[in-house]
């Protein structure tokens, strides 16, 4: 817990300076997503979250069991394995799909055009759900250290 007085200006340089942190464990997610080593998007889409949840509590100053509850816990690696997935999907089934679907000739197959494509969509899926999922608990501690102020 804080032990000194949040200013509103103290907040929201906490917020941005978490901001800057979740986007930059985001980054990484979407980088391992493009690996095509199975298995390693969802580890690490495991082992950002944790370390997100962790790193913007450090900023915040909070302990972890004042903003979370067991179900929040739980759905946040719901929708980890969920980004992780949906990634995957993009990436393997969408994409291919989509470029049938627009060429009836097989001209962008033959060029790894598809699965370029479908990496690089994969990736930024990870990316803005992962970025959503670490902006969502900066709100929760900002709701949280609101309340402890007031």
């Amino acid at each position: 817990m804080v032990h000194y007085p949040l200013t509103a200006e103290n907040l929201k340089d906490k917020e941005r300076e978490a901001q800057a942190l979740v986007k930059k464990k985001a980054m990484i997610s979407s980088v391992a997503s493009v690996l095509p080593i199975p298995l390693l998007d969802i580890g690490t889409d495991m082992k950002l979250m944790n370390d997100i949840h962790d790193d913007i509590e450090n900023i915040f100053e909070i302990e972890h069991k004042d903003v979370a509850s067991t179900n929040d816990d739980l759905m946040t690696r719901g929708w980890v394995m969920a980004t992780s997935i949906g990634s995957d999907i993009v990436r393997s089934r969408l994409t291919p799909f989509l470029f049938r679907r627009i060429s009836k000739k097989n001209k962008f197959s033959r060029f790894g055009l598809v699965s370029i494509v479908g990496r690089a969509l994969g990736a930024a899926v990870s990316y803005f759900l992962m970025k959503k999922l670490g902006n969502d608990h900066i709100e929760h501690c900002m709701a949280y250290l609101k309340e402890e102020t007031v």
